[in-house]
């Protein structure tokens, strides 16, 4: 009787093989990540040293009324590609919404789609104070899993 082997593939190995296979099927959108991860080691460094209207105005794409560059690519797939970027949790990139948010804002700038970048805070249990940022298009949330119930304390641009 032969024996099976479950063989299971290092972390690493796994990942690696994972972003080889998106650079070979997904060229465009691997430079874009790459790009989008620019953004947010920029972003990531210049918060340490400039005020946060400064680092916003900076990383903000100031061409208006561009045409999408590329049709195919919606919000959707915008916010995953980020999401999945500050997901690796590794050095800069981490899941935080103020990272989140103006790079998101960022590119759907690039992609024709007008936002805003919103912080806000409210008051949780204890009396402490929790902080979200957020994009709005239209005024409404955008791409946010459920209405942020915060009270907006900046916006950008205002």
């Amino acid at each position: 009787m032969p024996v099976e082997h479950t063989h299971k593939r290092p972390e690493k190995a796994w990942i690696a093989g994972r972003v080889v296979h998106f650079l070979g099927h997904k060229p465009g959108e691997a430079f874009l990540l790459l790009r989008m991860g620019a953004w947010v080691a920029l972003l990531s460094l210049l918060i340490k040293f400039l005020p946060l209207p400064r680092v916003l105005s900076l990383i903000a794409d100031t061409t208006h009324d561009r045409k999408p560059r590329n049709p195919r690519m919606n919000e959707q797939r915008l916010a995953q590609l980020v999401d999945a970027l500050l997901g690796m949790n590794v050095l800069c990139f981490t899941p935080t919404c103020w990272k989140r948010a103006p790079v998101l804002h960022r590119y759907l700038s690039l992609y024709g789609i007008k936002t805003r970048i919103v912080f806000g805070v409210r008051k949780e249990k204890d009396s402490l104070l929790a902080g979200h940022a957020w994009l709005e298009a239209d005024g409404r949330p955008l791409l946010e899993a459920s209405p942020p119930q915060y009270t907006t304390t900046y916006s950008f641009p205002a």
